[in-house]
């Protein structure tokens, strides 16, 4: 099954970053062959993975999407490729709940020597 080949490739990782990277590439791979938006949800494609709120706000997104498909919306190709991507998003989510938060890197601040007069 595909969320386990999923599962098994997110438990190789040692940092969060590492677990987004991974996310954002895996979505592009499956977002690549689909060309048709009937089959590929225009909804998907504006997910974003560049840090940890991100990726929660976009697995909630994909969450709703999911959840929202009713009748026969439910088994189409569309809700299909949506159920995929919760899959992913919840794995890696769950991976990256595993990992210690990554420390936080300030930007380094210009002092009197680093700053030249005209």
């Amino acid at each position: 099954m595909i969320s386990d080949k999923w599962t098994v490739l997110f438990t190789q990782f040692r940092t969060r970053t590492e677990v987004r990277g991974i996310l954002s590439s895996t979505l592009t791979s499956m977002m690549e062959p689909a060309t048709d938006s009937t089959k590929f949800p225009s909804e998907i494609s504006g997910l974003s993975t560049s840090n940890d709120r991100e990726v929660m706000e976009s697995y909630l997104r994909v969450k709703i999407l999911c959840d929202g498909k009713k009748g026969k919306d439910r088994d189409s190709v569309a809700a299909g490729i949506a159920g995929d991507v919760r899959d992913l998003f919840g794995i890696a989510l769950a991976r990256m709940k595993e990992l210690p938060p990554e420390p936080i890197t300030l930007a380094r601040i210009a002092t009197v020597r680093h700053v030249r007069r005209a």
